[in-house]
């Protein structure tokens, strides 16, 4: 009879709390793209990446991040930047895991937009070894039309510029040659009577 109430409890609990935690429909941006492994003939030779932004990283969130790292150094930065959660990068495949972004930003373009995302560095392929490199992150480059396709990169170890006067994040530099995404699609979400 106790555990019937329990139960009960958590299942309040869990649905008084729930619509707080999850982010309202249609309000995630998602990217879907198809990416180059590089591991043929052992491994599928290409897999689907899903990215999801809950959020875009703020100007002054980048200002703050460069505070920290000016007043409190790399290890403070790091712990701020993990605490940043932004969306999931999804590697659809049996063996794929998903990458926590850390940060996103999207810039205009000529003929479009450009769409960068900042993760820590880790391994996306739980099957596979992560070589020891010289820096802390991973950036996702994706250039898209005015239509929202278009193609992208995968760097798996590259490093970040801050510019808090500019309130901007990019790609400084990086170690190994890219992933390749052959195709990026942004996927439209439909209002509602559409």
């Amino acid at each position: 009879m106790r555990m019937k109430h329990r139960r009960k409890e958590l299942v309040l609990f869990l649905a008084a709390i729930l619509p707080a935690l999850v982010a309202p429909l249609g309000a995630t941006d998602i990217f879907k793209a198809r990416m180059l492994t590089g591991k043929a003939p052992v491994q599928p030779p290409m897999v689907n990446v899903q990215m999801e932004i809950e959020s875009w990283t703020t100007p002054d969130e980048i200002r703050q991040l460069q505070d920290i790292l000016s007043q409190a150094g790399v290890d403070a930065f790091l712990a701020l930047f993990k605490q940043m959660n932004k969306g999931t990068v999804r590697f659809m495949s049996s063996r794929g895991w998903n990458l926590p972004i850390h940060a996103a930003v999207t810039v205009p373009t000529e003929k479009g937009k450009k769409v960068l995302l900042f993760l820590n560095r880790q391994s996306w392929d739980p099957g596979s070894y992560v070589a020891r490199g010289r820096h802390f992150f991973m950036v996702i480059e994706l250039t898209l039309n005015a239509k929202g396709k278009g193609e992208g990169r995968f760097y798996e170890d590259a490093q970040i510029k801050l510019d808090s006067m500019l309130g901007t994040i990019e790609m400084e530099t990086y170690e190994s040659a890219p992933k390749i995404f052959p195709q990026v699609q942004e996927v439209v979400k439909k209002t509602p009577g559409s």
